[in-house]
């Protein structure tokens, strides 16, 4: 029982990540496919379609909102699981020992992120995704906190008796 919590933490350092990187590169495309429909001539006459065009770029703005909410989501969720197993302290040890490593996997995640984030081909993309940026430079710090609240979670809640 033990192994569903510890594995969240590791689980949301990655899917984070990935959901990071995938709408990132989708922010690029879109962003990129609607400034060369914009220049196309034809496109650019009807003032409706210059609009429709700008609010897919805003809405696509807002992908790092979601991005912080699918975040704070998946906390809620582990602090939910953290609570409901049951865990013995004697496998504090090895929750810990997996919290560590996944703190060691997140570090090379954002050691990632800022390699594709600061490239030159995304431009200024990054300046559209400031809590993302965040989260993810940040993010063996925050999969340490993660880590720690749901080892406390799990093991000093008092015992149930039947």
């Amino acid at each position: 029982m033990i192994k569903i919590a510890v594995r969240d933490v590791l689980w949301i350092a990655v899917f984070m990540f990935a959901l990071a990187i995938g709408l990132f590169a989708i922010h690029f495309m879109l962003n990129q496919a609607v400034d060369k429909m914009l220049e196309i001539e034809q496109i650019n006459e009807s003032s409706k379609t210059v609009t429709a065009f700008g609010n897919v770029k805003s809405l696509t703005n807002k992908l790092d909102y979601f991005i912080f909410g699918v975040f704070i989501a998946l906390i809620l969720g582990l602090i939910v699981t953290s609570w409901f197993i049951a865990g013995h302290p004697i496998y504090m040890f090895a929750y810990f020992l997996v919290v560590v490593i996944s703190v060691v996997i997140s570090t090379v995640l954002a050691n990632s992120w800022e390699t594709i984030s600061q490239s030159s081909i995304f431009g200024n993309t990054v300046v559209s995704f400031t809590l993302t940026n965040n989260l993810m430079m940040n993010l063996p710090l925050y999969i340490a906190v993660i880590g720690f609240i749901g080892i406390v979670l799990m093991f000093a809640k008092p015992a149930i008796e039947k």
